[in-house]
């Protein structure tokens, strides 16, 4: 006879239970359940209730509930019936249905102690326990039909098709125009990734990752040259989508695509933030598209400081992070009782579900409409959101596309830079290393950081591929494991220097382990990738086969010792090896930055300051390189370089912003500068130019053109607004005999426009 567990209501129903669905099926095989009877009123828990159903081998029943009804789909076909009715592509579905009142009680307490322990009245109902009564759940005739079936559910149905862009055949089309003029060795590589992409039939996703990019570039957008392995494959950057020649850098296709990985590839592509929502919206227009949901989990701090809150105390100190460390649970049974329930709780609350969000770069394209084989959320603008999560809609098969958004694209955009020919040839000039070597890399892509600018300072790259190294480097990884001192020092082994001369012999990139694997060990490419990925996973079992045969072929080499010992370094160095062909691409990037610093210092501090706003380490390092930078000026509200001088744009002043700014450039534009400052008042008293924003703009010294006494222009404000000028006082007092005592100037002293700086800008600029 089955033993149902059930009703149950996961924490994807935010709010209203502490069930996480991880949780849910340990401690029902513990407590012997053979079946889980799902209820909940969205499709949120599906793919991972039926995988895990699977992995448990317990019988999972989905219940759903919508507008008073309760439906029980039986097999997948009724699954995306519902998921039709639940997307709103049909009003009525041939799905057999109880009403509700044959839900008595549902399940939503993970244990009766944390039911106890939260003594809640605003959730009442039933938890996970061993002897739990079906018919105290659910009722006679809803249970008599589940005894009586037993469903049959497949997540591989819910697969959404890739777009069709063609195949192989469309492909290979487009690689032949450039085929002829190939030279041999590019002729033999494109052979080589040719067959493998044939194989393994990803030739669609490539194509659409093509579509994607040139979708981008005709809406404006800048893309990046490049991103993660894709930057290894030499088709990839034949049709376009990079912009990175893998041979010139010996980068290796195997790092992008193993046959013996058996998945698709993954090209993540950058898109200038500026403009990525446009870009979404016009695939919109091309593909059926979604955004991929996510969720806000309850962090291990949170957690706990949630159970002090609840329990009224705080054991926090007595428990490691995380909270669910087998640490902490080989201590539970000797725990006392107080510290039990203050851990039982934070257990529970750790990582669970409190918040929806959206991936930051995920979407999935389909030329089908997808809201027919997966539930979406439609109710945020025009691109709807997955109900389900990256990691549920691959147990469908789904991959994501990632479309990350880009500042420093945007940034390159502001100085009208072009992806001309030149820009990947020419990236030796001497000047561009001497301000990186300096360590003068505020707004150089990622090298801003206090570490980027240290190591760049150490390292003192001389030349591209040096800079590529420092990127690498700049990571705690390499830095803690010892591998930047090692390469500092030159102090690796001579047969290593010999092989590996770009790094000094030392191990720094993902495919020089690769190298190193095929070179010495014997390894075939798609072994070397292998070996690569289950050293930095720390996966055992897949490298025992590899490190017998590498150390066997590697021992003819260099000696069985010498062997031992190669092996021991690759492990050591591995999980901080970096992608070299994700190094090479952004290296272009932070060459091309410093590049522009370098040769037009102003402009670049102006359109970084107006695009990512000022700071105190960028003010003291424009001093450092001759650009003074001067407090924003009524003369130029968006900034200006003058004689090696940088006024400041209006919007880095707290509470004035971009509005004001083009407000203003606008009226200048039509009418002139501005004679004094009672004509700057009389033109934008109709322009939404707020008392607040004026007088921010006088403490930040916009209008010292006219005077520098700004405490003088603060009171005039109020003067002029009650058409109080200085002459119309005068014929007050003339006529009346009135004592106008505002009229005595005040003085602004230092103190005052240091203080006003702080205030508005952040710190002092004069």
């Amino acid at each position: 006879m089955k033993k149902f567990l059930g009703p149950v209501v996961t924490s994807k129903s935010i709010g209203k239970s502490l069930i996480q669905i991880n949780d849910l099926f340990p401690m029902a095989k513990r407590f012997g359940y053979d079946s889980i009877i799902l209820c909940e009123s969205h499709p949120k828990s599906w793919p991972t209730f039926i995988n895990l159903a699977k992995k448990y081998k317990i019988v999972p029943y989905i219940l759903f509930e919508m507008k008073g009804k309760i439906y029980f789909p039986v097999n997948s076909k009724e699954l995306l019936e519902i998921i039709q009715f639940y997307n709103g592509k049909k009003e009525n579905i041939n799905v057999r249905y109880f009403e509700k009142n044959e839900i008595k009680e549902k399940i939503l307490f993970p244990t009766q102690t944390v039911k106890e322990l939260l003594d809640s009245e605003n959730i009442s109902g039933g938890c996970l326990k061993g002897n739990l009564k079906i018919e105290d759940y659910l009722g006679s005739n809803i249970l008599k039909y589940i005894n009586s079936t037993t469903p049959s559910y497949n997540v591989k149905d819910f697969y959404v098709n890739l777009p069709q862009m063609g195949g192989f055949k469309r492909l290979y089309e487009s690689l032949l125009p450039y085929m002829a003029k190939l030279p041999d060795e590019y002729m033999q590589r494109l052979k080589k990734e040719l067959l493998v992409i044939k194989d393994m039939e990803v030739s669609d996703y490539i194509l659409t990752v093509k579509k994607i990019v040139e979708t981008a570039r005709n809406t404006g957008a800048y893309v990046g040259p490049g991103r993660g392995s894709a930057v290894g494959s030499l088709i990839v950057y034949m049709l376009g989508i990079t912009l990175i020649d893998p041979i010139k850098y010996n980068l290796y296709f195997e790092r992008f695509l193993n046959p013996s990985r058996k998945e698709l590839p993954d090209i993540d592509l950058d898109i200038d933030s500026e403009n990525r929502d446009n870009v979404i919206k016009k695939l919109n227009e091309i593909f059926s598209i979604a955004q991929v949901r996510t969720y806000v989990r309850m962090k291990e701090k949170s957690a706990v400081k949630k159970a002090k809150e609840i329990l009224g105390y705080d054991m926090s100190q007595k428990l490691k992070f995380p909270i669910r460390s087998l640490e902490n649970m080989k201590r539970y049974p000797n725990m006392d009782e107080k510290l039990k329930k203050f851990y039982t709780l934070a257990f529970y609350f750790e990582g669970l579900e409190i918040a929806e969000s959206v991936h930051a770069a995920g979407v999935i394209l389909s030329k089908e409409d997808m809201g027919l084989k997966i539930p979406l959320d439609y109710r945020q603008n025009n691109i709807p959101i997955t109900l389900w999560e990256m990691d549920e809609l691959k147990l469908s098969g789904i991959e994501k596309f990632d479309i990350l958004s880009l500042d420093t694209l945007a940034l390159l955009k502001r100085f009208n830079f072009k992806y001309a020919k030149d820009k990947f040839v020419n990236l030796e000039d001497k000047e561009v290393y001497k301000l990186i070597s300096a360590g003068l890399t505020e707004g150089i892509f990622q090298l801003e950081s206090r570490l980027g600018k240290k190591l760049s300072r150490k390292l003192a790259p001389k030349n591209f591929m040096e800079l590529t190294i420092l990127l690498a480097m700049n990571r705690p990884g390499p830095l803690n494991s010892g591998m930047f001192d090692e390469y500092l020092e030159g102090s690796s082994r001579e047969y290593l220097k010999k092989l590996l001369p770009e790094t000094k012999g030392v191990i720094i990139f993902q495919e020089q382990v690769m190298y190193i694997a095929q070179k010495l060990g014997g390894l075939s490419p798609e072994e070397s990738d292998d070996f690569r990925k289950a050293m930095s996973k720390k996966d055992i079992e897949k490298l025992k086969k590899l490190k017998e045969k590498f150390i066997f072929n590697a021992a003819k080499k260099i000696g069985n010792k010498e062997s031992q010992e190669l092996y021991s370094k690759i492990e050591k160095f591995a999980e901080y090896a970096f992608n070299k062909s994700h190094s090479v691409a952004y290296a272009h990037l932070s060459y091309w930055l410093a590049e522009i610093k370098t040769r037009e210092r102003c402009k670049f501090f102006l359109e970084y300051i107006k695009f990512k706003g000022l700071s105190e380490t960028l003010f003291e390092e424009s001093k450092y390189m001759n650009i003074q930078i001067k407090n924003a000026s009524i003369l130029y509200p968006q900034g200006m370089c003058k004689d090696n001088a940088l006024y400041l744009p209006l919007r880095v002043i707290k509470g004035v912003g971009i509005f004001a700014e083009e407000v203003l450039t606008k009226d200048i534009k039509e009418k002139g500068n501005y004679k004094d400052f009672e004509d700057f008042i009389k033109r934008t008293k109709e322009k939404r130019i707020t008392r607040n924003i004026i007088e921010q703009m006088i403490k930040g010294g916009v209008f010292d053109i006219f005077t520098k006494n700004r405490r003088q222009l603060l009171r005039m404000i109020s003067e002029i607004e009650h058409n109080t000028s200085r002459k119309a006082k005068k014929i007050l007092s003339d006529v009346f005999g009135e004592n106008i005592s505002t009229d005595k100037e005040v003085i602004t002293d230092k103190e005052d426009i240091i203080k006003f700086e702080k205030e508005v800008y952040g710190f002092k600029i004069n």
